[in-house]
């Protein structure tokens, strides 16, 4: 499926070239914040320990609601024009990779265990986060209305406004997590036990978090506007487009069978450059 979104936007770029009186293309940075939406906005924290007897006890702490990450993005774009009137209407494509981030914080939390041994040996209490990142390689697929200043009319630097819209194709490159603080903490408290216990080990369990689906279908609306020759060199080519966007999946990322239903959000400015 990857291979084929890639081609996809491939030959929407070659069709596009192919009007190159109206066609249009640059860079894009886009940098905001992202988090969850759904169900899992709360990660259970759970370690099972096993000694030589079997079953030994568990700790567990359930977090508070998941916090935003910053998400960024950087890649290609490309537009065609459809139709001009009052104002034009513009096909654009994107390929962008895309960070996703968000964190699950615990502050003060108690941690439960089934053994009383485990609560003595070990810490009572939680303070720390777990911060989760996904990377993806995204393939939006946007419809644009923009305004058209006719000349003579406004500045000469203000190209006018635009809105668009359109569906978004992402492929996940690679997810990770990180343990800070206390819950590093713990995680070292809880090796030292086992180690200082021959023949114990222990084994964290996994949530809907920690299993991102390998693609995601998102919305993606913005709103913005273009400035030509910002630098006022005469130029004329230093044209950037800025604008405010959201991506929203449509599509549950987590695991239904833990669950844990979740869709991922963004907000994000976006600059870009037009050659």
């Amino acid at each position: 499926m990857k291979k084929r979104g890639i081609l996809l936007f491939f030959s929407i770029f070659v069709v596009c070239a192919l009007g190159a009186q109206t066609f249009e293309w640059g860079v894009r940075y886009l940098g905001g914040a992202s988090t969850l939406m759904g169900d899992d906005d709360s990660y259970l924290l759970r370690f099972d320990l096993e000694d030589s007897e079997g079953y030994h006890g568990y700790l567990q702490a359930e977090s508070d609601p998941v916090s935003m990450g910053y998400a960024q993005g950087f890649g290609l774009y490309m537009m065609e024009r459809l139709s001009k009137k009052v104002d034009s209407l513009w096909l654009q494509g994107e390929f962008l990779w895309q960070r996703y981030s968000f964190s699950f914080d615990y502050e003060g939390k108690g941690i439960d265990t089934d053994n009383p041994v485990l609560g003595t040996a070990l810490p009572a209490t939680l303070t720390g986060s777990i911060c989760h990142s996904a990377e993806y390689i995204s393939i939006p697929l946007l419809f644009k209305m923009r305004q058209e200043i006719s000349t003579g009319l406004g500045n000469d630097q203000f190209q006018g406004a635009y809105v668009y819209m359109g569906p978004a194709l992402s492929f996940l490159l690679k997810q990770s997590y990180e343990y800070k603080d206390g819950v590093k903490d713990l995680r070292d408290s809880i090796q030292d036990y086992v180690d200082a216990n021959p023949g114990m080990s222990s084994q964290r369990s996994k949530y809907g978090a920690d299993y991102l689906l390998s693609h995601k279908v998102d919305i993606v609306v913005g709103t913005g506007f273009q400035l030509k020759d910002v630098f006022k060199l005469g130029l004329g080519s230093d044209t950037f487009s800025i604008d405010l966007r959201a991506d929203i999946s449509i599509l549950n990322q987590g695991r239904a069978d833990a669950g844990k239903e979740f869709r991922l959000v963004s907000g994000m400015l976006s600059l870009g450059y037009k050659f």
